[in-house]
């Protein structure tokens, strides 16, 4: 029975280490993965950068004689953005913060350098793999949707408008709070969210963490902005209620819930990962490891005289533990290290 369950114990280990491997292998793939898409992003703002560099100093040189560039296949897409640069690199998991804001937030923008620097506006979407949200009405582009894109949709015009997505470092959240000394209420930027789970709820990722300000005491709670209600349309294939609140099965004690025999087919009977099993199986291997005990005790029995003598000394041994070093033992040892000591120096003078 204990080899049984050493063989489960090491497979189990076994088993965890190639999810561990497997893992890192996913982890290896998805940062190759953000690496590539990164890759071709950058090429392609290179790439823009690069030819708008060119046609503004072509057209300040050249001025009427400049070249049109809105011919040929950019006829309809020239200027416009790659539908691949509306969304961000997702970042790892354990590189993922959470800004604290959600869908349907007033937000401020103020990253420097930003084209809609101090503009307000509502958050439509927030990707929080990407650390990036998308402001209703900000940072718009014209974006040319691709010809597969446009197969089967009515709208066959090939350039539309987008918001562009804004990373969530350079916008804050902006919440009406009541003014200190006359109470009114008005609009305020908060700086900074301290987000904290108080209830079990929140503890377990069904809903998100309490918003406070940081910094502040006493502490002031920003809600979150209310969601309009979830409206389900009923089906003719749709259960009725009636039948799922039915109580169709009653458990007892004297009963089991199930067949004994349909665990089996539940789970294979015979897997090396099975560590419970039944008590006729477990006294077999019990009866089994007892047999095989008498055998070595049996073949014990056949030892020869030598054997056992060395088999009892070895008893002997075991029964006096390790030895004690007397008194009069350690003043010998004193005095052959004090004579060797002498006899060192005499040595090492003759040989020089």
């Amino acid at each position: 029975m204990q080899k049984l369950l050493r063989r489960t114990a090491l497979v189990k280990k076994q088993a965890a280490r190639k999810v561990v491997a497997r893992q890192g292998k996913s982890d290896s793939d998805d940062r190759k993965l953000r690496l590539n898409e990164q890759k071709i992003i950058n090429i392609s703002v290179r790439h823009d950068n690069r030819a708008a560099r060119v046609a503004r100093r072509e057209d300040w040189l050249l001025g009427p004689l400049a070249p049109k560039r809105d011919v040929g296949s950019a006829k309809e897409t020239y200027g416009t953005l790659d539908a691949r640069r509306l969304r961000g690199i997702d970042k790892p998991k354990d590189q993922i913060k959470d800004w604290g804001i959600v869908e349907g937030d007033r937000v401020v923008v103020v990253q420097d350098g930003h084209r809609e620097k101090g503009k307000i506006g509502k958050v439509r979407e927030v990707r929080k793999e990407a650390e990036e949200c998308f402001i209703t009405g900000l940072n718009m582009a014209d974006v040319a949707i691709p010809d597969y894109l446009l197969l089967n949709e009515a709208d066959k015009t090939p350039i539309r408008p987008y918001e562009v997505p804004i990373a969530l470092s350079g916008v804050r959240l902006v919440a009406p709070l009541p003014h200190p000394e006359t109470g009114a209420l008005r609009d305020v930027v908060i700086k900074e969210l301290r987000l904290k789970k108080m209830t079990y709820v929140q503890r377990s990722g069904e809903d998100p963490p309490t918003r406070f300000i940081a910094g502040v005491e006493p502490a002031i709670q920003i809600p979150y902005p209310e969601k309009a209600p979830e409206e389900f349309e009923d089906n003719d294939v749709d259960t009725l209620r009636i039948e799922v609140e039915e109580r169709t099965f009653i458990p007892t004690l004297g009963k089991p819930p199930m067949p004994p025999g349909i665990i089996d087919e539940l789970r294979n009977k015979y897997s090396k990962f099975r560590d419970r099993h039944e008590d006729a199986f477990i006294a077999k291997k019990m009866e089994e490891d007892r047999i095989a005990e008498e055998r070595k005790r049996s073949i014990r029995k056949m030892d020869t005289p030598l054997k056992e003598l060395h088999r009892k000394e070895r008893a002997e041994r075991k029964a006096r533990g390790k030895p004690i070093l007397s008194e009069e033992m350690l003043a010998q040892i004193g005095e052959l290290m004090a004579k060797n000591a002498i006899a060192e120096p005499s040595s090492r003078s003759a040989t020089a």
